[in-house]
């Protein structure tokens, strides 16, 4: 029993250390790339990072966790707030738009957030057509649930719930909880300010 005891203990601080040092390495390789972060970012596990990474900023005491992948193009830029989490296999694309994302928003696993589509209206193939491309505002303190997708020209106000699965085609009210696709406001949060 203390043998399986020391054993776990040993394991856990090998697997804290080893993310610790592959934390210190990925900033050291983004501060060189132009990425712009505040003190106490935080990378849990492998993430990736593409594009123009000079017209990326994150704010203090972000959290990325596995598998993420933050995107901005040349005339993209990707703004994420201080105490922001972008959890587990989420994109986020702004490889066209601007995507600005306030503080204290917590985005859970595998949501996809673009701010740009194409223009089916442009030709006949949609491959070569042009892109349409709407900037997207997430508010402070919003909770994005688990697959949600976040299309172009979208805002989220302030204190929002998004539903997991949901699919965010128009603007949300602050304080509001949305569901479905396209998603609909359900009610308001309520909370005692005590």
């Amino acid at each position: 029993m203390l043998l399986r005891k020391l054993l776990t203990l040993i394991n856990l601080i090998r697997f804290r250390s080893f993310n610790i040092l592959r934390s210190y390495l990925y900033k050291i390789y983004f501060l060189c790339s132009g990425l712009q972060f505040g003190k106490g970012l935080r990378i849990n596990g492998k993430i990736f990072i593409l594009g123009w990474n000079c017209n990326i900023k994150l704010g203090r005491k972000v959290t990325l966790e596995y598998n993420c992948l933050l995107l901005a193009g040349r005339e993209g830029k990707l703004q994420i707030g201080d105490s922001s989490s972008v959890s587990y296999g989420t994109t986020i694309n702004a490889g066209f738009g601007n995507i600005t994302i306030g503080s204290k928003t917590m985005i859970s696993a595998n949501c996809y957030i673009i701010s740009s589509d194409h223009n089916i209206h442009d030709k006949l193939s949609v491959v070569d057509s042009n892109h349409i491309i709407e900037d997207i505002l997430i508010g402070n303190n919003v909770w994005i649930g688990a697959n949600v997708v976040i299309t172009k020209g979208c805002k989220i106000g302030d204190g929002a719930i998004i539903g997991a699965g949901s699919v965010i085609t128009s603007d949300i009210p602050a304080m509001a909880i949305a569901v479905g696709t396209p998603a609909k406001v359900i009610k308001y949060r309520q909370f005692n300010s005590k």
